[in-house]
Formats: C-alpha cells, sequence, structure tokens
C-alpha cells in the first residue's frame, strides 16, 4: 500500500496545546470509536495524557456490535481504564459526570481539606477526528455550542466551554499522528469516517471492506442487497459483487456497464451509516 499524507499542519499544533493545557485538567474524556477502539486510539495523545485520570469512552454504540463493544469495555478495564459505551445521541450523559466525581473524590476532598472552594470539574474532552467530541459537548450543554458533522476536521481549534457549576470542558480539534506502523489501522479509519476517505483508492477500501464482512458476518451483504451469496475467494469474486449490485440497484452507465464507482461509494456510506448493521471492525485478542 502506497504512503499517504493525511497529518493537517493544525493537529501538531493541537497536540502541543494539550500538552500546554493538561496541567489543569482534572479528567480526560477520550472518545474513541466502539467500531475500531485500538485503532481510534491515538498513541501520541496517550503520551500527553497518560499520568491524568481519565474515561475513555467508546462511543457511537448504535453503529457497533454489542457483545464486541461490551468485551472491549471490560478489555480497557481490566487494563485500569475507566471505561463507558455510550449512542451519544441518545444515551444519559449524566454518567460521565457521576464516574468522574467518583474517581476524583479523593483530590476534591483534599481540596476541600485545604479550605479551597467547591468548584466544577475541569474536563478535556479528546480523541482523534469524528468520533462524536462536538456531539458530546452539545448534548452536555443541551444546544449548540459546537459544529457536529459526520466528517473528520471540523473542529480546528481549542475553546472551554462552561456547562454548568459542576462541570468546564476544554474542546479540542481531533488530533492523529504522522505515521501509521500498521496500514491496516489506516484503513479502519477511512472505513470509519475519521480520515477522508479520498487520502486511499477507493477500491483498496472496499475490497479490505468486502473481505472483512465475507469473513465475520457471512452473508450479509447478499441478504442486504438481495443478491447471490458470493464467496470472496479472489479478485473476480470481488468484481461479481460489485456487478450483481450494480445490476440489482440500476447503478448503469451506457449500454448496460455497472458504474462500479457509484457501487463502491453506496456499500462504503452503508456500512458507515450502519445501514448494514451493527458492525465492529477489532475484536479483543485479534
Amino acid at each position: 500500500m502506497k504512503q499517504f499524507q493525511w497529518f493537517p499542519g493544525h493537529m501538531t499544533k493541537a497536540l502541543k496545546e494539550i500538552q500546554d493545557k493538561i496541567k489543569v485538567i482534572d479528567i480526560v474524556l477520550e472518545l474513541v470509536d466502539s467500531r475500531a477502539p485500538l485503532a481510534s486510539e491515538n498513541p501520541e495523545l496517550q503520551k500527553i495524557i497518560a499520568n491524568k485520570p481519565r474515561i475513555r469512552i467508546l462511543t457511537k454504540k448504535d453503529l457497533a456490535n454489542d457483545k464486541l463493544s461490551d468485551e472491549w469495555k471490560k478489555y480497557f478495564e481490566q487494563n485500569g481504564i475507566p471505561t463507558l459505551c455510550l449512542d451519544l445521541n441518545n444515551n444519559s450523559l449524566s454518567v460521565i459526570n457521576d464516574l468522574a466525581r467518583k474517581l476524583l473524590k479523593d483530590k476534591f476532598e483534599k481540596e476541600q481539606n485545604k479550605g479551597l472552594k467547591s468548584r466544577a470539574v475541569r474536563y478535556l474532552i479528546a480523541g482523534i477526528p469524528n468520533v462524536g467530541k462536538s456531539t458530546l459537548i452539545n448534548r452536555l450543554c443541551k444546544k449548540k455550542v459546537t459544529i457536529a458533522e459526520n466528517r473528520p476536521g471540523v473542529t480546528k481549534a481549542q475553546q472551554w466551554i462552561k456547562i454548568n457549576k459542576q462541570m468546564e470542558l476544554l474542546d479540542t480539534p481531533g488530533v492523529l499522528w504522522p505515521n501509521f506502523e500498521d496500514k491496516r489501522v489506516g484503513v479502519k479509519l477511512a472505513l470509519i469516517g475519521t480520515i477522508k476517505s479520498s487520502i486511499l483508492p477507493m477500491d483498496i477500501l472496499f475490497s479490505e471492506l468486502v473481505e472483512f464482512l465475507n469473513k465475520n458476518y457471512k452473508g450479509l451483504l447478499s441478504r442486504y442487497y438481495d443478491i447471490e451469496d458470493i464467496n470472496i475467494v479472489d479478485e473476480k469474486s470481488i468484481e461479481k459483487i460489485i456487478v450483481a449490485i450494480g445490476i440489482k440497484r440500476g447503478y448503469l452507465l451506457g449500454e448496460g456497464k455497472v458504474d462500479e464507482t457509484r457501487v463502491i461509494t453506496t456499500i462504503i456510506k452503508d456500512f458507515q451509516n450502519g445501514k448494514l448493521g451493527r458492525i465492529s471492525l477489532e475484536r479483543v485478542g485479534e
């Protein structure tokens, strides 16, 4: 797989700003995507927040396999990371502040014993692009204070947001890291919409997705698109799937030729939007 450029300059600045502000933060809310909890974990961010209390929030729970999300929650907690699995659009978010207060109980008791006044918890909202940071903040504020879109790179700068007397949030831009040691990480991030899919060739993304579904969610494509169940054994098998779906959907060019680009784009978007079902790209122990 060819190298690709995807690390915008503002992300370097964002990591530096997080490092500068981390001293005044009480606790970090680290957001990762439930469908790929390890691929969406930023190793550069881990270095900065390593010594801070944190809560890892597995977002987009509604798009991921429930059983696998529960297994990831258990896995992270066994490794000392308090974890919540949430659908940020629908689940109650009071559990976040409840858990944070529990984790920070000793710290705030020490402050009170020193005669310091009761104050709001200062949170850092951090994670890679498009994992739901803006959605989380808008829900906590109960109004739209940040732009929330299902595409990467929307938030560009830090901002402090006072939620109430109990919570103050530092919102940060989504930050990636300069190099993937494993190129499969890049594929996963492109599939879940964290980096622009245009950075990687669409045919590669499509092939990786179809082969993954064929191995882990057998028969899903045939059921959803109402086509013959085609087992993936080579590139010709993948081409047959494209043609079958193109014909079924009427995605045709002149002389009955299938519009392959439209088929590939449709299937990737159907996965990203949850139309294919609740699918997780990673399993504990793999």
